[in-house]
Order: C-alpha cells, then structure tokens, then sequence
C-alpha cells in the first residue's frame, strides 16, 4: 500500500493515480476500482491504521491509499474491486468506525464510473460532496447520487451557506437542476422566474422572513404547483401547523438524515 500523501487537492492525486493505473493496464485488462472515503472526529491515527487492514492488497486488488492527517480523512482506490467487493468493505469499515470513532464520523463509497479517466470531474464532486457532508452512520452511495441528466428543478432557499451547498451538491448528484437563494428576496426572485418543481426552504430567512416567503408563494401559486417543504429546526406546534395551512407539503427538521430527506423529495416529486 502507498505511504499517505498530504495534499490540499486530494481529488487531484485521486485522478491522477486513476489515469495512471488505467493507462498502464492492457485495454483487456482494465478493471474497476472501488472507491472508499473515511472522515472521523475522534482516534484518528489508531483507526487510520484499523482502516488499513480492512483494505490490504490481496490477489487482484491493488490499493492507493491518500490521507490527510489534518483533516482526519482518507482515500482508498480499490484497484481490482468490483462494486460488491468494495462495499463489504465499506460495511466493515463502517462497523470499525462506528465502535472505534464512537459515531463521529462519514464513509462514501463509489465505482470508478465509465471514462472516469476522463472525467476529472467525477473525482472533485466525490471529494466536494463528502468534504461537505456532516457526521452520518448512514453509508453515502456515490454511484446513486451522480447522475448527469437534470429533469425536475428545485429551488434551496437558506440563509446558512455550508447546509445550502452540501444539500445542493446532493440533489444535483440525484439528478435534480438546483437553483440556491441565500435569503427570502432573492428566493422570491427565482421562484417567479423559474417556477420550479419544488421548494425547499429555512423560516429563519433574511430579506423576507421564512412565514412572508410562504405566504407570497402561496398567493402566487395558488394551485401548488410547486411543492413546498420547510426544512428547519423550529419544531414548535403552532408553526408547524401554520406552515400546511399555507400550503406546504412536508415539513423536516434538523438535524437531518440525507437519505431521508432524498427520499421524502422523490415521494414529493
């Protein structure tokens, strides 16, 4: 296994060594390549290393291992692994860290996807979507979140740019056009103009407050042709409450599962 590598770009080295491994491999003899991405808070060194036996070499297999020990977060390519091999060992790894990083901590787990020598892309929206994804015990499946076609339009509106970016990565990866508004003005603006699909907004907004940006939304759009979700950590009765009197069709508090989330927008949609 290689030593780890300290970089600031690290979907870079990730890239480069792809292109490497496929370019010396025969055209016949090209495989797939796992891939396993590990953050933890706590008992960085002691799990980097229990990480490590999980994913050795062994016949067929060849691993490219690059950590950032600052930032407690490391890549492993999986030179060899199909996708069933790669997630055993993402499940494993995900019990290790789940009684060694005491549940402070994130896994994704990806498949090199077809002309990923290609596409330097793939590898800066594994490492932008995980770097901005929070603590999680739910294991983060790449190959079904990335996805080039954008059908159906969702509007993010949040005065907190860190959740807006990380939410906005995750539905574009599922196949969603994204449009982001960091305060109630500048979401009223693009909900007249584009008119999409749905939207997903905070009530501690800015410009306009979360309860005028419903109300102005349910006036001009009377029949809910977009539907509205308030994402939020108010968890108040009353507000709830007051919020599907104006129309919105789910109503999600923080803190949040992903995948729930995803799952309760497709329902929707």
């Amino acid at each position: 296994m290689s030593k780890p590598l300290e970089a600031s770009k690290w979907h870079e080295k990730m890239y480069q060594a792809y292109v490497e491994q496929y370019w010396l491999a025969e055209e016949n003899e090209r495989t797939d390549c796992g891939i396993i991405l590990i953050r933890v808070d706590r008992a960085w060194a002691e799990t980097l290393e229990a990480v490590r036996a999980i994913v050795e070499p062994e016949d067929g297999i060849a691993v490219r291992e690059f950590a950032e020990a600052d930032r407690h977060q490391a890549a492993f390519l999986l030179f060899g692994a199909s996708w069933n091999r790669a997630h055993y060992a993402a499940l494993r790894i995900k019990r290790l860290l789940a009684k060694m990083a005491d549940g402070a901590y994130s896994i994704l787990l990806a498949s090199a996807a077809d002309q990923a020598e290609r596409n330097p892309k793939f590898f800066e929206a594994l490492t932008d979507l995980f770097e901005q994804a929070p603590p999680d015990p739910n294991l983060i499946l790449f190959h079904e979140l990335y996805q080039s076609n954008e059908t159906q339009s969702v509007l993010l509106v949040d005065s907190d740019e860190e959740v807006r970016r990380y939410l906005q990565l995750r539905l574009q990866m599922k196949g969603y056009r994204v449009l982001a508004a960091g305060d109630g003005k500048q979401g009223l603006d693009l909900f007249r103009q584009e008119q999409p699909d749905m939207v997903i907004t905070d009530l501690n907004l800015s410009g306009i407050d979360g309860f005028h940006f419903l109300i102005r939304m349910h006036r001009e759009d009377p029949d809910a042709k977009s539907k509205i979700v308030v994402f939020t950590d108010n968890r108040e009765e009353d507000t709830i409450s007051r919020c599907f009197k104006l129309g919105v069709a789910d109503y999600i508090t923080r803190p949040f599962s992903p995948v729930e989330l995803e799952a309760r927008i497709e329902r929707l949609l």
